[in-house]
């Protein structure tokens, strides 16, 4: 479940000191476009937001790409936390209300089945908020590491480089959105994540998206993503409102700033990358060349 939770991740990181770039032989391949207009071209990297220190250095493809960028584009500024504090409203509740008011019997049992008596510390917050701290606690049992993500890592170098810096969303955007669910969907997104936690199935999907992120098979990870999608009524609606939808606005800004003349970098969360209606798709059917470059 965390590809349907990604956009609410990026506001709960931290940035950490980066990975060596010391001379490696890549482990990583990573899923790269090329996006070409007819006077301009971009390039778009597919990001994991936790990552360990091997999957660095990335490949050299990546790292020219990066250099012939004057902009870095990015779903949101992770390091502003000013806009973070700000949109933390939308992601709790007031007293006297709290979650377990939101949700049916059976999904606050299993949070309870889940996490015990720590369920009452998650009163405050919202659903997609407690299933994201479920979900970053999956992976970094796993040991993954925010630290090591790779938006945050092109950010802080974009920052030290001083390229300009974009975001096609906002922190306040995303937690909008996230905030927003109905009783329902936000029942389901977090009954969806606890049945996971709970099988061990989290953990099989993490294994696997990181595994074709790697390998650079966009074809793999956009099954990965049918997949994900096709589970229930409630998968589909989920996956429609954080990922589909999201990616029509996404691929909007990119166009422009290409039209613009912007010499651009941009990572977004792999899974908005890859399959139908995922930006690169969007960015094709606009009459855009649209190209992955294998490693």
């Amino acid at each position: 479940m965390l590809k349907l939770l990604k956009p609410l991740l990026l506001s709960c990181l931290l940035l950490a000191t980066l990975p060596s770039q010391a001379q490696q032989t890549s482990v990583v391949k990573g899923l790269l476009w090329e996006i070409k207009s007819a006077n301009n071209t971009a390039y778009l990297f597919g990001a994991i937001h936790l990552a360990k220190a091997d999957f660095y250095p990335l490949p050299a493809s990546v790292q020219a790409a990066y250099l012939q960028a004057d902009t870095l584009a990015l779903e949101i500024d992770a390091s502003d936390t000013a806009a973070s504090a700000k949109a933390m409203p939308m992601l709790s509740y007031r007293a006297p209300d709290n979650l377990k008011k939101h949700l049916s019997k059976s999904t606050w049992k299993a949070l309870q089945n889940v996490v015990g008596d720590a369920a009452d510390q998650f009163l405050v917050y919202k659903p997609a908020m407690v299933a994201t701290g479920l979900a970053i606690a999956a992976f970094e049992k796993q040991g993954y590491d925010p630290g090591y993500g790779i938006d945050l890592h092109f950010l802080k170098r974009a920052k030290s480089d001083k390229k300009r810096v974009v975001e096609l969303e906002s922190i306040e955007f995303q937690a909008r959105v996230l905030g927003g669910l109905s009783d329902k969907d936000g029942d389901a997104l977090l009954k969806q994540t606890l049945d996971g936690f709970l099988s061990g199935e989290m953990q099989r999907e993490t294994d696997a998206m990181i595994e074709t992120w790697k390998s650079g098979d966009a074809e793999a990870l956009a099954k990965l993503m049918r997949d994900a999608a096709s589970k229930d009524a409630g998968s589909k609606k989920i996956m429609k409102l954080l990922l589909d939808d999201r990616n029509i606005g996404m691929a909007q800004k990119i166009s422009s700033m290409l039209a613009r003349g912007d010499k651009l970098f941009v990572v977004v969360g792999a899974g908005h990358l890859a399959g139908l209606n995922s930006v690169t798709d969007i960015l094709q059917k606009q009459g855009l060349q649209v190209k992955q470059i294998h490693q």
